[in-house]
């Protein structure tokens, strides 16, 4: 019966070791991953605004 218990004891230890393990993956993703995909959405964000900026200015150069 204590054999019984010992490996239910255990099974139920790995489970909650590998429960912290998907949160501590989870959180990995949302700090990590999605920092970086913020980062090159910035990114993008500004080489488009600094883009039409130029274009905007070099067209209105032109009409005078």
């Amino acid at each position: 019966m204590k054999k019984i218990y010992a490996i239910i004891l255990t099974f139920i230890i790995a489970i909650n070791l590998y429960c912290f393990d998907l949160i501590e993956d989870t959180f990995d993703f949302i700090f990590d991953d999605l920092a970086q995909l913020i980062g090159i959405a910035v990114i993008i964000a500004a080489v488009i605004f600094f883009v039409r900026k130029y274009l905007n200015k070099k067209n209105s150069d032109k009409g005078n």
